[in-house]
């Protein structure tokens, strides 16, 4: 947990002439919007290239990764989405991503619950890298890369915000459980008036402390740039290069 008190007397530290005690005039809500930009920008830094559950067991930049935004994973155990039949031809099951809750914000992992027969309840891991190697219909005709009960594994595809899955026509999905990131919370400070009309409410950045250099290099680039300090700018930039 980073204190947003914190967060916002270090962006003026940082964008200020100290021995001239010259300031720039940044408005409350202006460091706020920053530092929120900012925040959701480190996320999507730390989770390129994704994490599903054998990466995050692995060893180096990606468990480093991982560990950097663990306390925004909601794991399996947290949602389950019905499942319904969108295509028959294709075998196709549809889930809404947006009844989950917390809020999605990116794809981690994912399995779903499958009865064949008088077998219930079995676990059908998803496979989220197949249709980088091709389509569905190819995929589906595939004896390599069909869905299978007894093998226990599937694919998947994600259009804005429904998650797709597929079968072979013999077993039926029940329930899909997905891990994945979420949104983080708003960081706020109490003292001005929201777009939507509510008071502002002092909310400190759920992030490691130890991510607040990373997070504040970021919102000082981006406010050095649009009020054309650049020295500010590029000495974050400089800092940014040597993060990780």
């Amino acid at each position: 947990m980073i204190q947003v008190d914190s967060l916002l007397y270090k962006i003026d530290q940082k964008l200020n002439k100290l021995s001239s005690n010259a300031h720039q005039q940044i408005q409350l809500e202006d460091k706020i919007l920053a530092l929120n930009e900012a925040q959701i920008s480190l996320i999507k830094t730390k989770f390129s290239g994704g994490f599903g559950v054998a990466n995050r067991m692995g060893f180096g930049a990606t468990k480093k990764r991982y560990e950097d935004i663990e306390n925004l994973v909601v794991d399996f155990n947290k949602n389950a989405l019905s499942l319904k039949e969108v295509n028959k031809d294709l075998n196709q099951w549809e889930a809404n991503i947006a009844e989950l809750k917390p809020e999605f914000m990116f794809y981690a992992d994912s399995f779903l619950l499958a009865d064949k027969g008088k077998c219930k309840d079995k676990v059908i891991w998803i496979n989220k890298d197949l249709l980088k190697h091709g389509d569905v219909q190819f995929l589906l005709k595939n004896d390599n890369y069909k869905p299978s009960f007894e093998y226990e594994e599937t694919f998947n595809s994600i259009q804005g915000n429904k998650i797709s899955v597929f079968t072979d026509n013999t077993f039926t999905p029940t329930k899909l459980f997905i891990m994945y990131i979420r949104y983080p919370a708003y960081i706020d400070k109490e003292g001005y008036v929201k777009f939507d009309g509510k008071d502002s409410i002092t909310t400190d950045c759920e992030l490691n402390n130890y991510l607040e250099d990373e997070l504040l290099d970021i919102a000082v680039r981006n406010l050095g740039t649009y009020t054309e300090n650049l020295m500010a700018a590029q000495a974050a930039v400089t800092r940014m290069q040597t993060n990780e």
